[in-house]
């Protein structure tokens, strides 16, 4: 009984301490902070930030890629199943 009763208040203590502790009242930095970037700045950000497209897609020829999405797409099963047949 002892034990056991030893037992209870070496795990209740550590959540009443946490439970009653006082709160840190820390400045609330929700908002963002605001930088300004100097017309300099972005342009130098822009032209690192645009990526060369399709330099290395070479899987997907162009006439495929570039298809409309309707053409590409059999409008029926049977259509579908011919030209997996071809």
């Amino acid at each position: 009984m002892n034990l056991k009763l030893t037992l209870a208040a070496l795990l209740i203590a550590p959540l009443a301490l946490t439970a009653c502790a006082k709160k840190d009242e820390a400045p609330k930095t929700d908002a963002a902070v605001e930088e300004k970037v100097t017309p300099e700045q972005q342009a130098a950000i822009d032209s690192l930030d645009k990526p060369v497209m399709d330099e290395k897609n070479t899987d997907v020829p162009a006439e495929v890629a570039n298809a409309d999405a309707d053409a590409a797409t059999p409008a029926t099963e049977a259509e579908a199943s011919q030209a997996a047949a071809q």
